[in-house]
């Protein structure tokens, strides 16, 4: 049987597999859980999950009483994209997300299957447009692996049986890549890219500066030819973050496009450690010196919290404030992100699984459990080393096969991801560099492979 035909068979029998997980999970966790704490949790919808489902309510109530696009909705505290998604979802299949909207009840009737379905055939839709063109630049054989890594990696395939952020964002990914690989010197595809570009920003903060391994792809692919290409990327790019930004300005009468969740997420990780770690005080001392500096700060501006201007200010203090204090002590911040980073590097194949069983509001964390650092943390370190094993096997043997400037795309995407989730110690913001491993994991594959053969001859 041809490669080629083996392919299309993965990436339908994966879709079909993803469409009967996401059944089993909605069929098993699409109801409420009594945590030990006497809280009712949606198994599903939780953690950051249901300020989206809020969000897109809302969007939906303000467009019903006819208020304009631009106007409806609340302020977005992460993405922006995801919860208009949920909202138009809810609009175009006539379903309630909430069974009583008053007391932020969640529906649990099992029709949210539809948007996994939805979820999925989008991701392994984009990957046979992705296959499509690299069997223009690589061999069949290491095409297979690499659909066979994005079709059915664990750590990737569970996210589409969930209503977290990821999923569609790996769509938007592996669109990406297919159009970066094309002829980019064409304006057609630069004005593609620039939208997608736009669109990965408004779906995932962690976008924002993607524009700039791109630049550099430009630069040296198409050298002095790159200005007039990127600059309509460049163009696009602006405009939709200038809509979100004029969404924000109509609503509340202030212009900006970066959501709170990234302004204040340094100060969440960093501050109070590393200033006890510096200074080599209790982190309870450090709190004290952070908090009383922000009710100083606070009090000296005039600030109003319950005023969204004065919070975009407030937000923009204490981004100001996490910065000024990684850089005051540089190696600590280097020691501590470091550690951070390694950390993030452990892939859990089964945190999606994880999230729906474990209680939510459980302390400690599951995690934290003796016996799951007995038994599951190996298990994570053996599964995470084996997979780089052969990304690196596969970087090296791609240096002949793939072109410098796809090699650098690449290693810049993969860099660029892990320099602005790394530190968050979690491995679920590992999971988008995947996307771009599993180009080197199908090189390392078919290179394990050759070395096996040549010894058995």
């Amino acid at each position: 049987m041809p490669v080629q035909k083996n392919i299309y068979i993965i990436i339908i029998s994966a879709f079909l597999l993803s469409i009967f997980t996401s059944f089993l999970i909605i069929k098993n966790y699409d109801k409420y859980e009594i945590s030990t704490d006497e809280i009712e949790n949606h198994r599903i919808i939780k953690g950051d999950i249901p300020d989206i489902w809020i969000d897109g309510q809302t969007i939906k109530n303000d467009l019903e009483a006819g208020k304009n696009y631009f106007e409806s909705g609340k302020e977005i505290f992460r993405s922006y994209l995801p919860p208009r998604l949920i909202a138009l979802y809810s609009y175009i299949f006539n379903y309630d997300l909430f069974e009583d909207w008053d007391q932020r009840i969640i529906s649990s009737d099992n029709s949210k299957i539809f948007y996994l379905i939805i979820q999925s055939l989008l991701y392994y839709f984009s990957i046979f447009i992705f296959f499509k063109k690299l069997i223009k630049y690589f061999n069949p054989n290491i095409c297979f692996f690499i659909i066979l890594f994005l079709s059915l990696e664990p750590t990737i395939f569970f996210f589409h049986s969930t209503f977290h952020t990821e999923s569609i964002f790996f769509t938007m990914q592996i669109l990406m890549l297919t159009l970066l690989m094309d002829d980019i010197n064409k304006i057609s595809r630069s004005i593609l890219i620039g939208v997608l570009l736009g669109i990965m920003f408004l779906q995932k903060l962690v976008a924002i500066y993607y524009i700039i391994p791109i630049f550099i792809y430009y630069i040296i692919k198409l050298k002095y030819k790159a200005i007039i290409p990127f600059l309509f990327v460049l163009i696009l790019y602006v405009s939709i973050i200038g809509l979100n930004g004029y969404g924000n300005y109509k609503r509340a009468g202030i212009f900006y496009f970066m959501p709170p969740s990234s302004k204040i997420t340094l100060h969440l990780y960093f501050p109070n450690i590393i200033i006890s770690k510096g200074e080599n005080i209790s982190p309870s001392e450090a709190k004290k010196i952070v908090d009383t500096k922000k009710t100083e700060w606070i009090n000296k501006n005039n600030i109003n919290l319950k005023n969204e201007k004065d919070r975009i200010m407030y937000y923009n203090y204490l981004q100001d404030f996490s910065i000024q204090t990684l850089i005051k002590y540089p190696l600590t911040s280097f020691k501590y992100i470091a550690w951070r980073t390694l950390q993030t590097g452990i892939l859990n194949p089964i945190y999606v699984l994880e999230f729906f069983y474990h209680e939510n509001a459980k302390k400690p964390e599951y995690y934290l459990n003796s016996n799951y650092k007995k038994i599951n943390l190996p298990l994570r370190i053996i599964y995470s080393a084996v997979l780089y094993t052969i990304v690196i096997i596969g970087f090296f043997y791609s240096l002949r096969r793939m072109s410098v400037a796809n090699n650098l795309l690449l290693v810049l995407s993969s860099a660029y991801m892990l320099g602005l989730l790394g530190w968050a110690n979690n491995s679920r913001y590992m999971v988008p560099i995947l996307i771009y491993f599993s180009i080197y994991f199908g090189h390392g594959v078919i290179c394990i492979s050759e070395k096996l053969k040549k010894r058995e001859t």
